[in-house]
C-alpha cells in the first residue's frame, strides 16, 4: 500500500469545520461552539478554526446537515482549498455514506490533507485511506471536544501528532492485551458493516490491517451480526489483529458483546482498551499508518510517519 501523507500542521494553522453527516441544530449547537473554542486554544496563537463559508444549514429529512450535493460540495471545497491546513468534522450522526463516492472522485488528483473525525465519518476515513492511500485520522469530532466530562479528549497530544512532533500516542491505561502490530484501519463497526459490497470498501486494499473497532448503543446481537458480515466478506483476511474500543453499552450487555466479539475474532490477536468510542477516552489515531502497541505499554508507537513535515 502506497501511503500519501498530508502535510504537517504549521504553527498557526487554518482549520475548516465541515458537516458531511448529521445536522447540528439546537441540540448540539452549544457543544459545537465550545469544541471550536477548545480546538482553537489547543492549536495555539494565530490558529483559525472556521466554519465552511456559505454552508447550507437547513436540515434534510430531519437528521442530515443539508442536501447530499451541498454536504459533498462543502467537504470537497475544504479538502482542496489552498488556504486550508486541516479539515475537522463537526459531528457524526448519519449521511456520510451518501456522499463518499462523489468526494473520493473529486479529490482523487489532489494532494492529501489532514482529515479528522469518527463515528459516521468512518465512511469517509475508510474510503480515502483504502481507495486513495491517504493517511486519515480517527479522532474527536468538534462536538466531542465541547462536551466537558463526557469525553476525555487528548487534544494536546493530537495537535503534537498532527505537527509531526510525536511518534507515540498516549494510552489511557497500560495495554493489557497481546502485542499488536499492523496498518491501522477501521472505525465504527456498524458503519463498516454497512459499507461491505460498495465501492467505499475495497476488500484487501489495506494489507496487514490492524482493525480498530468501536460502536455505541447497539444490542450485542447486532454487533455480532456486523462483525460476522465483516469476517464473511473477506475483509479480515490477512488481518494482524483486532483492537476494540468502547461499545457504549451498559455493563451486562457490554460483557456479552465483548465476549462474543473476542470469540468470533479467533484466532486473530484480540485486545481491548483502544482509545476510541463515544464515551472516551478518545485519542487521535492515524488510519493507514503502521503502528505497534506492546503488552504493558502506555503508548501506541508509530512505525512510520503519519504527516509530512516541511511541506505545505
Amino acid at each position: 500500500m502506497r501511503l500519501r501523507l498530508p502535510p504537517a500542521l504549521p504553527d498557526a494553522p487554518r482549520v475548516r469545520v465541515v458537516m458531511p453527516c448529521g445536522d447540528v441544530g439546537a441540540t448540539h449547537g452549544a457543544a459545537l461552539e465550545a469544541g471550536r473554542a477548545a480546538l482553537t486554544a489547543a492549536l495555539g496563537p494565530g490558529a483559525e478554526v472556521e466554519w465552511a463559508p456559505g454552508r447550507e444549514h437547513a436540515a434534510w429529512r430531519g437528521y442530515l446537515a443539508g442536501r447530499d450535493e451541498a454536504r459533498a460540495a462543502e467537504l470537497v471545497d475544504a479538502l482542496t482549498a489552498p488556504d486550508v491546513d486541516a479539515v475537522w468534522i463537526a459531528r457524526g450522526g448519519s449521511g456520510a455514506a451518501r456522499v463518499v463516492d462523489h468526494v473520493v472522485d473529486a479529490v482523487r488528483r489532489h494532494p492529501p490533507r489532514v482529515l479528522v473525525g469518527f463515528s459516521d465519518a468512518t465512511a469517509l476515513l475508510h474510503a480515502l485511506t483504502a481507495r486513495l492511500g491517504w493517511v486519515t485520522f480517527h479522532g474527536p469530532v468538534v462536538t466531542s471536544m465541547g462536551r466537558a466530562g463526557s469525553l476525555h479528549v487528548q487534544l494536546d497530544a493530537a495537535v503534537d501528532l498532527l505537527r509531526g512532533r510525536q511518534t507515540r500516542v498516549p494510552l489511557p491505561a497500560p495495554h493489557a492485551g497481546p502485542t499488536l502490530e499492523g496498518r491501522l484501519i477501521g472505525g465504527n463497526l456498524t458503519v463498516l458493516a454497512s459499507l461491505v459490497g460498495t465501492p467505499t470498501f475495497p476488500i484487501g486494499a489495506v494489507p496487514d490491517a490492524l482493525w480498530l473497532l468501536e460502536d455505541v448503543n447497539e444490542f450485542p446481537y447486532r454487533l455480532d451480526r456486523c462483525f460476522t458480515q465483516l469476517r464473511r466478506s473477506g475483509a479480515l483476511t490477512g488481518a494482524r489483529g483486532i483492537w476494540l474500543g468502547d461499545l457504549g453499552l451498559k455493563p451486562e450487555k457490554d460483557r456479552v458483546a465483548r465476549a462474543a466479539l473476542r470469540a468470533d475474532a479467533a484466532p486473530l490477536p484480540f485486545a481491548e482498551g483502544a482509545p476510541a468510542g463515544h464515551r472516551g477516552p478518545l485519542a487521535l489515531l492515524p488510519f493507514g499508518a503502521r503502528v505497534r502497541v506492546e503488552a504493558g505499554a502506555s503508548s501506541l508507537e508509530l512505525l512510520e510517519p503519519c504527516v509530512e513535515r516541511g511541506r505545505g
